[in-house]
């Protein structure tokens, strides 16, 4: 066993930064609710300038207040009184992917930030922010008011003020976040700040980070909620914290995440995160703030379910240390995510003693992967984001934004590795269908003269000179001409992130997706390492099958839902199987196998591709072949007392174990299918390092599950994997096809426009209901709603655009199904009439009752509705009070 060390977060409370005895009302320097925003965002920042010389606290009174930039200064706190709201003012929008009319004003622009592009924009700029501070300390925003980047517009739709999405990228690193507009699109942005307390207030609609906290020491979250339209609260690059008794909404994006980005342009790890008691969720942006819970709209942005979970990444080039997670209460939301992918490492993780409902993805995720996002010094002195097309080649041919340049005052970060760089174009499709790219099995690499020096027909690696500031021949490295091609892109960092001491006990999940087990996925070359998982039981709804593993479908329909608090109608495309946002390129090939001797392609679910470089998230390796749990390059994993259930039969796997090496199995109950192992255990002979498994030739490796203790009980099957991951290039170590197509004899026994939907992925639902109350002898009467993605697919489409992308990416959808599910009266009260004779899903029923007098009691009564769809009967229960 081994010893996880326990966070202890913020070394103070919020007294700590109380300043009550200086205040400083906002309306005596001129702020008003009935002024303009730039007069109330004058008004306010001298109250803050006034308050900083000696320190205070600036009020903002019961009202509504419109603002552009509020900057904190040092020493100044922000109190919020009951019934105060600061508004986010219109500015005007003309060239992004939504426009506005603006009120006279402005956010403060994007400041420059020479380490562009090692992160998303959005983490890189923080300036055009709501609050904004910089380089501050001793500051504390608290009180009971609201912070709203919300307005209801002249149609009478709920609008987003605060974005979002990000201004474009500038042309250079040197100058300004945006390329000539600019809006805001945080509510609160802190970077490289000390001592920090958050408390009491309520954010709504905080734009593309209600809070980003980057390279912040220190700092207190008490008692706050967020109920937003992207990431609700981020924490990047942050050492001694503390999040308790708080509430995060977050439909479309994470809803508390742990960063370690290069955005505050310091390497500063994540380290002494605490976070405790606390709910994330992700109902429709808005009906949380309003108590409604509503959840009309069925999928993020990114095409998977509601976001809206704790984790760490994805950003994570300077790595994460010390983190504890407990209490928690996930509702509607992904799950717990562990990610590391950047070159730095992740350890000493605790989640224990929280619940899960509504998952709708993997409810535990722990992922070590080499995107590579980490700085990496180049050959060249320009400081163009984006380099131009005549210009000479970088370190790096793939992401050349992670380059820095060779000059002050960039910090340095020699060459330390370097990876092949693939020519994904190849098109192809599986179903004739739905199209996607592959490596070119006739030149699948990518050569890179600027990291290979050629001197008299020999070649030799490059170095860095410290001195001279360039790269130079490196004559102690000479390279055979086979290597070249595995010298296409620089890496900055040693090394593979190392994920480490994790434990996760004491949890419940239920309603969890099919689509996606627990996964735990190491790499070749990096293993993850300790992890004990206990007392877990996990609810999934099945429904799925080994064939489903095996055929990567493409499955989508259309779906129109309403944004909350308007009438705009809007459309998602509901994938049903493999979600193409996340999983492209090989991924999406069928994972079947050539028989050389039959002549025939086999199944082969257990081939999974490693896919090292690509965005972590769970959908991104498809559907596995295991329902309950995955675990692939793992060293030394310890399970005891996990529970796996269904509520619909799946013909998959409970467990698949790959390259797992050292640990236990004890005290496992799996449901499984009639014949169906609970075990699978994994041998492959075709395995080679992460970033390599495409390259022609280039020798492979075995691995296998070894000493690995077994629960005895449990029923184990082998398996052995006979060819390379679909896609691999025929070589000379197999030269048999892996890219099952029909140009290459294979098809897809089901057209995939006849493949039934499996229903089990979006379910049911009913509309928000709110507790009645009737007095006696007068009627109550309300509708009734109940929703079936399944059926009511629709004929729009949408545009296939996220935020401020230019081109279009949609998948071609299929219909739903003909026959629409039952609705049902379950317990009324006596006397109440509920009729669903006439339903149609998405139409509403109406219940109505009079009671009588002797109806008056002290305990409401329930009225019980079920939507049933022949799978998993789904129920709404209604509270009634009777008066008298």
């Amino acid at each position: 066993m081994f010893q996880v060390t326990e966070a202890t977060g913020c070394p103070f409370d919020r007294t700590y930064l109380l300043k009550e005895d200086r205040r400083f009302d906002i309306r005596d320097y001129g702020a008003g609710a009935d002024c303009s925003p730039m007069v109330n965002t004058e008004a306010i920042n001298k109250a803050i300038q006034a308050a900083a010389a000696g320190g205070g606290t600036v009020v903002i009174p019961e009202g509504s207040f419109r603002v552009y930039t509020v900057r904190l200064l040092s020493g100044v706190n922000l109190y919020l009184s009951a019934g105060s709201v600061l508004s986010a003012a219109r500015t005007d929008i003309t060239r992004s992917y939504e426009l506005q009319i603006g009120e006279g004003g402005n956010y403060d622009e994007p400041e420059a930030n020479l380490y562009a592009g090692l992160q998303d924009h959005g983490h890189t700029y923080f300036a055009n922010s709501l609050i904004y501070g910089a380089d501050i300390r001793d500051v504390m925003i608290y009180g009971p008011g609201l912070l709203d980047g919300s307005s209801l517009n002249d149609k009478g739709d709920l609008e987003q003020i605060l974005m979002g999405g990000d201004p474009h990228e500038p042309v250079s690193r040197n100058g300004p976040g945006h390329q000539g507009e600019w809006f805001g699109n945080k509510a609160i942005a802190l970077v490289r700040c000390e001592n920090v307390a958050f408390c009491d207030f309520s954010i709504l609609a905080g734009g593309h980070f209600a809070i980003i906290t980057t390279c912040v020491k220190n700092m207190v979250v008490e008692r706050i909620l967020v109920d937003t339209n992207r990431d609700a609260f981020d924490v990047d690059c942050c050492e001694n914290v503390t999040i308790v008794h708080s509430v995060f909404n977050s439909l479309t994006d994470d809803a508390i995440v742990l960063k370690a980005s290069y955005g505050g342009g310091i390497f500063m790890p994540l380290r002494n995160v605490l976070i405790e008691d606390c709910i994330v969720s992700g109902y429709d942006m808005g009906s949380v703030y309003a108590k409604t819970y509503t959840q009309d709209k069925l999928i993020a942005t990114d095409r998977c379910g509601p976001t809206a979970r704790v984790k760490l990444g994805t950003e994570s080039t300077c790595g994460y240390d010390l983190v504890t997670v407990r209490r928690v209460q996930f509702k509607r939301s992904r799950g717990f995510a562990l990610e590391a992918v950047d070159g730095a490492d992740l350890s000493h993780i605790i989640f224990e003693d929280s619940t899960m409902e509504d998952v709708s993805s993997s409810p535990i995720f722990i992922k070590a992967g080499d995107r590579g996002r980490f700085p990496v010094t180049g050959n060249s002195t320009g400081d163009d984001f984006i380099p131009g097309a005549d210009a000479p080649p970088n370190v790096r041919l793939d992401q050349t934004h992670w380059v820095l340049p060779a000059k002050e005052p960039y910090q340095v970060y020699p060459a330390r590795r370097y990876l092949p760089s693939y020519n994904r174009t190849r098109k192809v499709s599986a179903d004739g269908a739905a199209s996607f790219y592959i490596v070119d099995p006739e030149q699948p690499l990518r050569l890179n003269p600027a990291n290979i020096h050629e001197e008299n027909g020999r070649f030799f690696a490059v170095r860095y000179d410290e001195l001279s500031k360039k790269y130079v021949p490196d004559y102690d490295k000479e390279l055979r001409e086979s290597e070249l091609p595995l010298y296409a892109n620089a890496n900055g960092s040693d090394h593979i992130a190392y994920v480490h001491d994790i434990i996760i006990r004491n949890i419940t999940v239920r309603n969890a997706d099919p689509r996606y087990p627990i996964e735990i996925m190491g790499l070749m070359g990096s293993r993850i390492k300790n992890v004990s998982i206990t007392n877990i039981k996990v609810e999934y709804r099945g429904g799925l099958s080994l064939e489903h593993a095996v055929e990567q479908r493409q499955l989508n329909t259309n779906w129109e839902y309403t944004q909350y608090g308007g009438n705009k109608r809007s459309v998602q495309s509901l994938p049903w199987l493999v979600n193409t946002f996340f999983l492209k390129n090989e991924g999406l090939l069928p994972r079947v196998e050539w028989n050389p001797e039959a002549g025939v392609w086999k199944a082969a679910p257990f081939n999974v591709p490693e896919l090292p470089e690509v965005y972590p998230e769970p959908s991104n390796w498809g559907i596995l072949p295991a329902y309950g749990l995955y675990a692939r390059h793992v060293e030394n994993l310890l399970l005891d007392e996990i529970e796996l259930r269904y509520l619909t039969e799946d013909t998959r796997h409970p467990i698949v174990l790959d390259d797992v090496v050292n640990g236990s199995l004890q005290n496992i109950r799996a449901d499984h299918a009639e014949g169906v192992a609970e075990i699978v255990l994994v041998k492959n002979r075709f395995k080679r390092p992460a970033g390599l498994e495409y390259v022609p030739d280039y020798l492979y490796q075995q691995t296998e599950v070894e000493h690995v203790a077994l629960d005895s009980r449990l029923s184990v099957k082998t398996v052995e994997i006979g060819a390379p991951a679909p896609g691999t290039p025929k070589d000379s170590l197999y030269p048999y096809e892996t890219v099952a197509i029909p140009e290459n004899g294979y098809s897809y026994p089901v057209a995939t426009h006849e493949l039934p939907l499996p229903q089990t992925v979006f379910r049911p639902f009913f509309a928000f209901v709110p507790e009645q109350s009737v007095r006696a002898g007068e009627l109550l009467s309300f509708t009734v709603v109940a929703r079936q993605p399944a059926y009511e697919a629709s004929a729009r489409e949408t545009d296939g655009k996220i935020y401020n992308e230019t081109a279009s990416d949609r998948d071609p959808a299929v219909q739903g199904i003909a026959e629409p599910m039952m609705l049902t009266a379950g317990k009324l009260p006596e006397g109440a009439s509920f009729d669903p004779s006439s339903f149609v899903p998405g139409k509403s029923c109406v219940f109505s009752w009079t009671p009588a007098a002797d109806d008056v009691r002290n305990e409401p009564y329930i009225a019980e509705f079920i939507a049933d769809d022949g799978m998993i009967p789904v129920k709404l229960k209604v509270s009634i009070k009777v008066t008298g």
